[in-house]
């Protein structure tokens, strides 16, 4: 029995690592395989069966939010009419053969036939259902496969528009032994086949109250993103979401948490597929608010088709958080305990009720972490050289709380309403030290001047999440409402002192001497409203269509503060109140077509941007609106079960964020101050694709070329004044191009062992408007290479390595070294699988830092960042759960929402 449940699991391991590339289709089926799983051979099957893929085509339609709709790909059994047969038993076929359709071979086939059923486990004294099992649909006559489906939340599963012909069903669930129905019958005297209940038998025996099944890949590929299953990440144990991010293939994080994708800075960032009030801070001040542990998975999207927002030049990071769907009561608990003050834990509950589903989470993270920063400055005046040299020490610290409570329902078999709130109070402290030094040409210091800072943050916010799904009787067809309203509020209360040694001739003016103070209240608020619509056609042709408005409001009012004369004095010049405001209502269409092999989606989105930001302090408002169209193209050719091809075309925008807008003068450091550019336009990218997916049983390589060019790129242009201050802004360059290649190899060395490495290399040409000057037209060569090795060296132990490194590469100012690092983790499962026990080390040789060039008219400065990397982390984790749990591979869930079925395109 251990020998045939090894076996299984070897099976269904198989079938995960290629479930994502062949949605609802089952695993190839041999003779051999058919031997495998203790049944007897088909005789009759000439060859295995081919398997057409009809999903590569479209990997890049949806993100997956919350997920509690009826899929698309699974109806709800008709309610029996007179005309139906009565339910028979598993394996009893329907009537007689009839005529027989007219086709050969696995070519697609359309009729009025229809097979049902619905699966169940017998499990403390009852009859539970089978969810998301794989149902497998081919010919008897050659074994050709025709389609597939999944079973849904209770089970039931239907197969709609077969012609006349014999079939057999193969059945497949991890967990469970795989089964094999024969010779089921479509007639044309009797087109409807319901199977009734269907038993299968699970493969393992239940550990006293807990037992632990079947394993997800920790990085899944696809020709057009990349999938990080979080739980099975050793290296991010007890981190955020910049700490899994650091380990993902063409992703690079820098210090400040900038995050790149494939060279550009220019990404979105979503949750649950949506935006979320963090992201109103800017792009990456999510990363770092939310805890690896309440992230399932994150989805990064290269080239997203027109469903898609416009926005993000380098395409879509979706953070997917965890929500718990199994029958009955089930949770997690976990601990994690980090070096130097680094604290995290986190439960997640939920509990079933036929209809209802209740979830709930919370998560706290404590952090501290120091950083630093060493720079100099050379400046060249006409009569002079002088030098500028200044060390940052700070240290960190921050609280955050992640409280989540949410339902879903099942109105009616066809109807299904999911809502949520997530409550976010947390809390920062910041202690700065900088020390600037001036020097003359022979390097002599003239004095020097000591900043002090002392910065708390309160924060809260609250994200209200509502989604309503239909389903139709015609599979595939779906109307879909989501709703989304998220608030952040916080206040920046921050202490400066100030003393020097400089002479008062060399004292710039806005440097001031003594105690300040000042107050940054922000609010940002982010509403969306969006409603789609699938209709699948006739043969694979599929329609989709939607709406989506979204407004953005963000306000800060800045006030500063100077101690004269023991009296708190506001200082007009420097506080600030800045309103920006910004709608977008788009309209897109897709159609999408499949003939045989090939397939095809082509769109078009519209989008309409009103942007009007109002610098109160000045009195100066500035308002602009704009329309554009983006088209996207999808080809995609699957040469064989082993290989797919894709080509696609998508153009995109990217909005100038809401700092990069604001005029208001930063001068947080006086002698490198900030201030945005009001007139900026946004960029215009296209984007260009040729990806190729390659797999076999022991190895998974996917390469893409690449090319984008962008129009009107935004960048920071630096300048030095006469008076020894650098000013910084931003403004518009002519274009810039960013093509390379780009591979990915999954290996598996040894059934223990298996390595995922990802190298992308690329070329970078900036080009500079006729106003701009010319020493900002660049061009360089840079890549990026990043390994990862995974061992399972016993049962319940997973261990990993990663090493990630990235060469020099150019921004328009200057060039940013490159850097490397080493994380390790390791995982044990113990208490007989209901608990875990990890161990974490991010960077343990400590060298990873961020160094950099720039220059300028009159200058160049050099630059090293770093901060607290070398980080170990202990934690442990607790199952909570009455029944049996079945890890089951979340891919099958996906498909519901993700990949098309045998009715859409």
């Amino acid at each position: 029995m251990k020998t045939f449940s090894v076996r299984i699991l070897m099976i269904c391991a198989s079938g995960l690592v290629f479930g994502t590339s062949y949605a609802q289709q089952p695993a190839p089926v041999s003779n051999s395989m058919v031997q495998a799983i203790g049944l007897e051979p088909d005789t009759t099957k000439p060859a295995a069966p081919t398997r057409p893929d009809t999903t590569q085509y479209n990997t890049a339609d949806r993100l997956d939010t919350v997920q509690t709709a009826s899929p698309q790909s699974v109806a709800q059994p008709a309610v029996p009419t007179p005309s139906m047969p009565t339910p028979t038993p598993a394996g009893v076929t329907g009537t007689p053969a009839g005529r027989r359709a007219n086709t050969g071979g696995s070519e697609p086939v359309v009729g009025s036939g229809k097979i049902s059923g619905k699966l169940v486990a017998p499990q403390g004294g009852k009859n539970q259902p089978v969810e998301f099992a794989s149902i497998g649909l081919f010919r008897s006559r050659d074994s050709s496969s025709v389609t597939g489906a999944l079973t849904d939340e209770k089970g039931f599963f239907q197969i709609l528009n077969l012609a006349p012909d014999a079939y057999y069903l193969l059945i497949q669930s991890l967990g469970f032994a795989a089964k094999r129905l024969p010779r089921i019958v479509i007639s044309m005297d009797k087109p409807i086949v319901d199977l009734g209940n269907i038993l299968m038998t699970e493969t393992a025996k239940q550990l006293q109250e807990v037992t632990v099944q079947g394993q997800k890949q920790a990085y899944e590929y696809s020709l057009d993103r990349k999938i990080v299953n979080v739980d099975q990440l050793p290296i991010a144990q007890g981190g955020s979401a910049i700490d899994i991010l650091q380990n993902v293939p063409s992703v690079t994080v820098d210090v400040d948490g900038t995050l790149s994708l494939r060279g550009s800075s220019n990404v979105i960032v979503l949750v649950d597929g949506k935006p979320s009030g963090l992201t109103g801070l800017d792009r990456q001040a999510v990363l770092d608010q939310i805890p690896a542990s309440s992230i399932e998975r994150i989805e990064m999207i290269t080239n997203p088709s027109s469903r898609f927002d416009a926005d993000g030049a380098a395409g879509i990071i979706n953070i997917i958080l965890k929500k718990e769907r199994g029958p009955g009561f089930n949770g997690n608990v976990q601990v994690n305990v980090g070096t130097r003050d680094k604290y995290n834990a986190s439960i997640n509950l939920n509990s079933r009720f036929k209809k209802l589903n209740l979830f709930s989470s919370y998560n706290f993270r404590a952090n501290r972490r120091f950083q630093y920063r060493i720079s100099e400055r050379q400046n060249f005046f006409e009569d002079s050289t002088s030098f500028l040299a200044q060390r940052n020490d700070a240290i960190r610290r921050s609280v955050n709380n992640n409280l989540r409570f949410g339902f879903d329902y099942a109105v009616s078999p066809r109807d299904n309403i999911t809502a949520s709130v997530l409550y976010r109070p947390q809390y920062s402290r910041d202690s700065e030290v900088e020390n600037f030094n001036t020097l003359n040409a022979n390097r002599l210091s003239l004095g020097q001047t000591v900043r002090t800072t002392e910065e708390t943050e309160p924060e809260r916010g609250l994200d209200y999440a509502f989604g309503y799904r239909r389903t139709f009787d015609k599979q595939g067809r779906e109307l879909s409402f989501d709703a989304t309203m998220s608030n952040n509020t916080s206040t920046e209360y921050q202490n400066f002192s100030n003393t020097t040694t400089l002479p008062e001739n060399l004292l710039t003016p806005n440097f001031l001497i003594g105690q300040q103070r000042a107050d940054n209240g922000r609010e940002n608020r982010v509403a969306v409203l969006q409603l789609d619509f699938v209709e699948p056609m006739k043969g694979k042709r599929k329609l989709e269509t939607g709406l989506k408005h979204t407004y953005r409001r963000l306000a800060s009012n800045y006030t500063f503060e100077n101690l004269l004369n023991e009296t708190w004095t506001v200082n007009t010049a420097i506080s600030n109140n800045f309103i920006y405001d910004e709608r977008t209502s788009a309209a897109y269409v897709n159609f999408g077509n499949e003939i045989r092999k090939v397939s095809y989606q082509v769109g078009l989105r519209t989008e309409y941007t009103n942007i009007t930001t109002d610098q109160r302090t000045t009195n100066v408002q500035s308002q602009r609106d704009y329309i554009y169209l983006f088209p996207s193209v999808f080809l995609n050719y699957n040469a064989s079960e082993s290989q797919k091809m894709q080509i696609n075309y998508s153009r995109r925008i990217n909005r100038p964020s809401t700092w990069s807008l604001n005029p208001f003068i930063d001068l947080s450091d006086p002698l490198n101050i900030r201030f945005g550019n009001p007139n900026l336009r946004p960029e215009l990218i296209n984007s260009f694709e040729l990806s190729h997916l390659l797999y076999g049983k022991n190895t998974t390589l996917t390469s893409s070329l690449f090319f984008r060019q962008t129009n009107n790129e935004i960048t920071n242009y630096r300048t030095l004044r006469p008076d020894g201050i650098t000013e910084q802004t931003s403004l518009n360059l002519n274009r810039s191009q960013n093509y390379g290649l780009e591979l990915v190899l999954t290996q598996e060395l040894t059934k223990w062992w298996k390595v995922n490495g990802n190298f992308s290399f690329f070329q970078r040409n900036i080009q500079a408007s006729a106003d701009i000057p010319g020493v900002l037209t660049r061009t360089n060569r840079s890549w990026t290479a990043r390994v990862t090795s995974n061992m399972n060296p016993k049962k319940g132990t997973d261990m990993q390595v990663a090493l990630n490194y990235r060469s020099p590469f150019i921004v328009a100012q200057g060039t940013i070294k490159g850097f490397f690092n080493v994380d390790v983790g390791v995982k044990q499962n113990v208490l007989k699988g209901r608990g875990t026990v990890s161990l974490r080390v991010s960077d343990i040789f400590n060298t990873l830092q961020f160094r950099n060039e720039s220059f300028g008219p009159n200058f160049v400065s050099t630059s090293r960042n770093k901060r607290e990397s070398r980080i170990g982390f202990i934690g442990f984790s607790y199952r909570l759960s009455r029944q049996v749990v079945r890890e089951k591979d979340r891919d099958q869930e996906r498909e519901r929402d993700e990949t098309p079925t045998e009715n859409e395109f």
